[in-house]
């Protein structure tokens, strides 16, 4: 089901690199500047930005074991009044970094590399360039493209390539009442070998909350919460298929905010099911719950994900009309 709509969608995505991206200039009240360490989008008139693409490894990294190093990533994602709805490097799991991509149980040329949980060192993620032409900064959208390495790390020779990655990241001016952004990702295998995503309750996309929405309090109530678009708090609605989910809680610059995510309807077996840790910050789009696929050489996996950030408590409203203007785009 998702090859044929890779073919399509990845064709129409060659087709906008070559030919809108160029039409725009650079500035605009969305701005995307491209630096060499990140990529940073910011709206006109505000003094925080909506958020930062890490190419390289940041400074937290250094302070942490080699392994949980990690670069292709986003982190901070800012609310409009400034406040940071998520976490990286977290006490309780490192290898959890902010807006991420990444697969847990895989099967690759008989060896069987993890890209989720990195203390294995079984695989590897990175960072590897911007796409030529992808810079945009407009009057009412900013956008970007960049690429990302997996590489398997089980193999007796060292590291084999597995496949490329690219993420589009569209960020809209939508007002002063939240940001909204679009993260599209393109996964295509290197070789002539497939990826198997072996069934597993968890992998995919997947977004790390800031340590206040956590206690490490055994038997305490985490301070932040997460709903699906049916009222099901994280314990129902572990593992269901809902529309959108929103994470939210206190934050460290004061009072609360959040941010919720709905996946494209023309993602693979969509409504995916979804991991909702039942007292950690993170939840994860996770389409292999109850059956394994394949990535097949040729036909990329495609899956795209709207990111609607707000202060305060989640609004339903507010975030099913980003639902409806999504699907109408």
């Amino acid at each position: 089901m998702h090859n044929s709509y890779a073919r399509l969608t990845g064709s129409l995505f060659a087709v906008f690199l070559g030919m809108s991206w160029s039409a725009h200039g650079q500035g605009g009240p969305v701005s995307v500047v491209d630096g060499d360490e990140t990529i940073t989008v910011t709206l006109a008139g505000r003094s925080n930005p909506v958020l930062v693409y890490n190419k390289v490894a940041t400074d937290e990294a250094s302070k942490h074991e080699l392994h949980f190093t990690r670069s292709g990533y986003i982190h901070p994602l800012y609310t409009p009044s400034g406040k940071v709805v998520t976490g990286d490097f977290p006490a309780d799991h490192k290898h959890q970094h902010a807006l991420f991509f990444a697969w847990t149980k895989t099967k690759f040329q008989k060896r069987n590399p993890e890209f989720w949980n990195q203390k294995l060192e079984a695989g590897r993620i990175s960072f590897t360039g911007v796409v030529d032409g992808s810079i945009v900064s407009s009057e009412d959208m900013g956008s970007f493209a960049v690429e990302h390495l997996w590489e398997d790390l089980t193999a007796p020779d060292g590291p084999v390539p597995v496949m490329k990655e690219t993420w589009k990241v569209t960020v809209y001016d939508v007002g002063k009442e939240c940001h909204v952004l679009d993260i599209e990702s393109i996964q295509e295998m290197l070789g002539d070998k497939p990826l198997t995503i072996e069934k597993y309750h968890y992998g995919g996309m997947a977004i790390r909350g800031p340590d206040t929405w956590y206690s490490d309090e055994k038997g305490a109530s985490p301070p932040g919460s997460i709903v699906t678009d049916e009222g099901l708090d994280r314990i129902e609605g572990n593992h269901s298929r809902p529309k959108w989910v929103a994470m939210s809680g206190p934050v460290e610059e004061g009072g609360e905010a959040g941010v919720a995510v709905i996946p494209a309807e023309s993602n693979f077996r969509n409504p995916q099911w979804v991991r909702l840790h039942p007292n950690k910050p993170y939840f994860v789009y996770t389409p292999m719950v109850e059956e394994s696929f394949q990535i097949i050489p040729g036909d990329p996996y495609i899956s795209k994900f709207r990111y609607v950030v707000f202060d305060g408590e989640p609004d339903e409203g507010l975030i099913n009309s980003e639902k409806q203007r999504m699907a109408e785009d």
